[in-house]
């Protein structure tokens, strides 16, 4: 690190002094000096920015095609909107395959070093804690730890391969910079921080009763020759969490407990005990992923490429065999060095992002204000400063924008996961004409025979069998799912037949479609905002009948137990504590904050005991702003919202473990939850990572 960049101080450090534009207090050089000698966090910042708006380029149109006209004598360029006069859903989806783990690297027991800063582990494969004592129902040994190595590279990551057009916001057509004339054009590889260099990041597919080490390590100094632009943390630190494991907070990745994240060439050993809090079956989880945690730059760093996938299977209920346990859709096949992968089970990572047009001012604290950059025409772009939260025109699936899935006529099963940094969806499975719309968030919709926006027709439902914390006590049948930034939700689609009855037949196309129009990240777009469509459907996924296959998996009916839960104990006499989220405004930066204060490392906002449960309420008060609360360390069970019992008709998920609270704007609601098996230091935070790198972020700490 540069002594240049090891000087700087923490954007939330500068708007607790008052230091940017529209602050009061005025400090000298040698006050900044001596009040942040100590600081680990080097946020590159320019104050000299006087007014931060929210410019956004419009991406160009991936798979368009260009249609000349002759108007008074001269040509126009516009876009074709004919049906299938494009290129878009056309590009295979790519489908993730376990990570091959390595020979043992390491002994991880209780108080042996787990990363270059000599922390040692509190809990070990064994279940045994530093102070000799062992944690409840806990059976694994050092035999049936899987070791596997992740390498946080710089790498090259292409969205498409299709040919794209260069548009502006009312969607014409225009010259793309340094391009002597109009016309479609290849798009040029975005650079990526990935877990091995990859986005996703590579798959772990782990199993309860057999933990996992993983050793991250930073290899973001070397850029390869690549461009990595003007986001991600200026100091190329990470910190990896894996959310939402039941994990001891060394192995967690929270800027709480290790406020100095991992530079480049350090690592850190994450031990993932894959166990259910204190044993019980009834807690297991089915599908977690990581993703980077350093803060005030979660939002650049996940948005830059720090994602990765961790389905967590059951030996028992759920093993990824569909001829045992529940049956679910899934054939498991064992690659002989401890991992396995499951065909029909596929992870679906949905991402949203925008392309840079060379034209727009990346105008921010940490850009500059108002620089041009053309020589990045189409690559990822990036705004720190968002205070509504950053949303993309352009939406992929596992990496890819906009492809598609060959499917056998059978049931798969499919893990949805919001990696989006604010973006939240709605899905429907659809059919329909689907024709361009440039300029529009997601650039496609299905239209009418006048070429205008309408709804497709749905022909499929969902069957909902897990949420955030794993299983359902029962499934749902679904016409659409909802979802938010790092929630998860998994279902069962059954190809073999329509929501009618009918059968379906090789070559027709289903759509997966986005019904949940979203203009900026503060919340859905509703009827009589400006800008509101009414028949706002986007096509995100393409799914295409081919052929049979076997199918031994039984389709859960709606009353048929998934799981039991753990009985709640008499709330009345629990511990009860109100964590009031609003927003702010210092100076030049939106600041968020809870209970009227913004995160500081340095301070607790709770102290729990450890194994004593507690109701938490969270409370609205950001002016109808929606945000994803997530805890860390042990999901939640939500018992009421507004002080009614739930479930209700918008949140039936409610009725399972979670681990992100849905808070609408205006609405409080109070959550169940307990802290078991760990000591020490964790967070929560809103997962709108724009409101968590602006402060919207608590400490909490468990205590013996």
């Amino acid at each position: 690190m540069s002594e240049q960049e090891s000087n700087r101080i923490s954007r939330r450090d500068m708007l607790k002094l008052g230091l940017v534009a529209g602050g009061s207090a005025i400090i000298g050089p040698e006050r900044i000096g001596d009040a942040f000698a100590a600081s680990c966090y080097n946020s590159s910042m320019n104050t000299s920015c006087g007014d931060a708006r929210e410019d956004f380029p419009t991406s160009p149109l991936i798979g368009g095609r260009i249609v000349q006209t002759i108007v008074d004598g001269k040509t126009v360029n516009s876009v074709s909107r004919a049906v299938g006069d494009f290129d878009a859903l056309a590009h295979e989806l790519p489908i993730p395959t376990a990570l091959r783990p390595v020979q043992p690297f390491a002994s991880p027991y209780a108080g042996t070093p787990q990363d270059c800063d000599g922390e040692v582990h509190q809990v070990g494969v064994d279940g045994k804690r530093a102070d000799g004592t062992s944690a409840p129902n806990y059976n694994a040994t050092i035999a049936d730890c899987q070791y596997y190595r992740i390498n946080l590279e710089v790498a090259p990551h292409n969205f498409t391969d299709q040919k794209v057009v260069p548009i502006n916001a009312a969607g014409k057509v225009v010259r793309a910079p340094r391009q002597s004339s109009i016309g479609r054009l290849s798009l040029p590889s975005s650079t990526i921080w990935g877990f091995n260099g990859q986005f996703p990041g590579p798959m772990i597919n782990a199993e309860y009763g057999k933990p996992c080490l993983v050793r991250f390590e930073n290899m973001l100094n070397n850029d390869h020759g690549l461009d990595s632009q003007n986001f991600g943390a200026p100091d190329r630190a990470f910190l990896t969490h894996l959310h939402n494991g039941h994990t001891a907070p060394e192995s967690d990745g929270n800027p709480f407990h290790k406020p100095c994240p991992y530079g480049p060439g350090q690592w850190v050993e994450n031990l993932y005990l894959n166990w259910a809090c204190d044993g019980d079956a009834r807690e297991k989880q089915s599908f977690l992923w990581f993703h980077d945690h350093r803060m005030d730059h979660t939002g650049a760093n996940v948005y830059k490429g720090m994602v990765g996938l961790y389905p967590i299977y059951d030996p028992v209920l759920d093993p990824g065999n569909e001829n045992s346990g529940l049956r679910l859709p899934g054939v498991r096949r064992e690659n002989g060095d401890g991992s396995f992968d499951v065909q029909y089970d596929i992870p679906l990572a949905f991402y949203d992002c925008r392309l840079d047009d060379g034209v727009t001012r990346h105008r921010d604290y940490h850009a500059g204000c108002d620089e041009t950059h053309p020589e990045w025409w189409g690559k990822t772009f990036f705004k720190h400063f968002p205070n509504k939260g950053f949303n993309g025109d352009v939406f992929t699936v596992n990496g890819m924008a906009y492809p598609v899935l060959p499917v056998k006529r059978r049931k798969y099963r499919f893990r949805f996961l919001d990696a989006s940094i604010a973006r939240q969806y709605e899905f429907k499975l659809m059919r329909g004409s689907v024709g361009a719309r440039p300029g529009q968030q997601g650039q496609y919709n299905f239209i009418d025979s006048n070429g205008a926006n309408t709804l497709g027709q749905q022909v499929m439902q969902f069957l909902q069998i897990a949420a955030d914390g794993g299983l359902l006590p029962f499934p749902i049948d679904r016409n659409s799912i909802e979802i938010w930034p790092a929630k998860r939700r998994e279902v069962i689609i059954d190809f073999s037949k329509y929501m009618d009855g009918s059968p379906t037949t090789n070559g027709e196309a289903i759509y997966l479609a986005n019904i949940f129009q979203m203009l900026d990240g503060r919340k859905r777009t509703t009827r009589g905002e400006a800008g509101f469509d009414p028949n706002y459907c986007v096509p995100i996924l393409k799914f295409v009948i081919d052929g049979d296959a076997p199918d031994n998996s039984v389709m859960p009916a709606v009353n048929q137990p998934l799981r039991s839960l753990p009985p709640l104990p008499d709330l009345t006499k629990l511990p009860r504590r109100v964590f009031r989220f609003d927003k702010r405004e210092l100076g030049g930066e939106m600041l968020w904050t809870i209970n009227g204060k913004a995160f500081d490392h340095t301070r607790m906002e709770a102290s729990v005991k450890r194994g004593q449960p507690e109701l938490w309420t969270f409370v609205n008060e950001g002016g109808g702003w929606t945000h994803p609360i997530h805890n860390h360390m042990e999901e939640h069970q939500v018992v009421s919202r507004n002080g009614k019992a739930v479930p209700d008709a918008a949140h039936l998920d409610d009725r399972s473990r979670e681990d992100v609270v849905a808070l609408e704007g205006g609405e409080s609601v109070t959550i169940y939850r307990n802290f078991r098996t760990f000591t020490g230091k964790y967070v929560a935070h809103c997962h709108n990572l724009s409101h968590e790198d602006h402060a919207m972020m608590f400490g909490w700490e468990i205590k013996p």
